[in-house]
């Protein structure tokens, strides 16, 4: 097993207890979820992470026995539930199990953009934190043009496939033609039968 000091966690933490990262975060930030323990299961992949907020610092556990709150969500998804600023067509694909208040508060809270730009322009600086966020506004129209145009295709071809699918009309008419064709060849058949 490795020792404390040589884990992930650890340098997590260490960076989440510095002085600057402690500083830019303002003072009763994260209130709406003190004192509470949120572990993020990301579905698809056998990652994920428990964080304990207390006193306004953000903590990385390892595991944890008593969470206030799991939220259950694949990687795109939360990216995306991020970008969009809590986007109902991403909410609705987020499983949440234990307290709801809690677990919702924290999705208000990643979905806050006022917030998180407000600690990334602590942490990175002003002008860092612009270039990080015309990033991912980049990168957002480039997602929403993507699920913009995959809407369309499938639109399209639901769209095809329904213009290609019969009417009753025309099922009928073929049936009706079948049995005509069907009739003349027994017809046919009969006579054939009855030369031999």
């Amino acid at each position: 097993m490795l020792k404390e000091d040589l884990t992930l966690t650890y340098y997590i933490n260490k960076i989440f207890h510095s002085k600057i990262f402690s500083k830019s975060i303002p003072d009763k930030f994260l209130d709406e979820i003190d004192q509470k323990v949120i572990k993020i299961t990301f579905k698809d992949s056998a990652f994920s992470i428990t964080i304990h907020i207390d006193n306004n610092n953000i903590t990385v556990l390892d595991s944890a026995r008593n969470i206030d709150a799991e939220i259950i969500v694949s990687p795109i998804v939360f990216v995306m539930f991020i970008l969009s600023k809590g986007s109902d067509k991403f909410s609705s694909e987020i499983i949440i199990n234990g307290d709801i208040d809690t677990a919702n508060k924290f999705n208000n809270f990643l979905s806050s953009s006022n917030k998180l730009r407000e600690v990334t322009s602590h942490i990175l600086g002003k002008k860092n934190s612009i270039r990080i966020e015309n990033l991912f506004h980049e990168i957002k129209s480039t997602l929403s043009e993507f699920f913009d145009n995959s809407n369309k295709d499938i639109v399209d071809t639901l769209t095809d496939d329904l213009n290609i699918i019969p009417t009753e009309l025309e099922i009928n008419q073929y049936l009706d033609d079948v049995d005509d064709l069907k009739s003349r060849t027994d017809q046919l058949y009969k006579k054939y039968k009855d030369v031999k």
